[in-house]
């Protein structure tokens, strides 16, 4: 993570908008009215900066260097996607569903630290991510579409399919963690069944798309 310094511009406007006041009130051409402008400009400036439009420090993702341009462009593609998740989760209300999407997208940056770490494993994450990333964003569309009319029956099915997507990213954050390799195609696989014998999923392609690129 790298720290970035947002800085407002207000303060500036305020100390502009002080001075005009300062201005229009004392008049410009004397002395005094230049010390007084300067002085209430300065003033307000230091005020506005400090106290009410503050610098802000965020921590933002620094760009991957894995070494590998394939796996960086992978892990930028499954950020972008995780984004996305996070700003469909904000809208869930449940929150034992909400709390399975936290999990999950945690998990998942540290995959994408750990594939940065050791890009020789692109080939079986690349096949993982474009799978997982994109079925977990289409549940939460299923869910959202659903956010008026849902019922028991439809919920738990939903909470049953993320806690699959959640067991699966853990086995592979696992597996990372001891250099090893792990074969999931067939937890995909079942997953896919499940989501379209519950009408979750109705992209009878969905399973080949995630592979596509490879």
């Amino acid at each position: 993570m790298e720290k970035k310094t947002i800085r407002s511009g207000a303060p500036f406007l305020m100390a502009g908008t002080a001075v005009l006041a300062v201005a229009l009130i004392f008049g410009i051409g004397t002395a005094f009215s230049y010390l007084a402008a300067g002085a209430v400009g300065i003033g307000t400036f230091v005020v506005c900066k400090k106290k009410v439009f503050p610098d802000r420090v965020i921590e933002v993702e620094s760009a991957p260097k894995s070494g590998n341009a394939d796996a960086d462009a992978l892990i930028m593609e499954a950020r972008a996607q995780l984004d996305e998740i996070r700003r469909a989760n904000d809208a869930i209300a449940e929150g034992q569903l909400s709390r399975q999407i936290e999990d999950i997208e945690s998990t998942s940056r540290l995959i994408l630290a750990r594939l940065e770490e050791q890009p020789e494993m692109l080939s079986s994450l690349r096949t993982f991510l474009r799978y997982y990333l994109p079925a977990t964003l289409k549940l939460l569309d299923a869910r959202a579409r659903l956010e008026n009319d849902l019922d028991d029956t439809v919920a738990e099915k939903i909470r049953e399919a993320m806690r699959a997507v959640q067991t699966a990213f853990h086995k592979q954050l696992d597996a990372l963690n001891e250099f090893r390799f792990i074969n999931l195609e067939s937890e995909m696989d079942v997953l896919a069944d499940m989501l379209r014998s519950d009408g979750l999923l109705d992209d009878e392609n969905f399973r080949g798309g995630m592979t596509e690129h490879e």
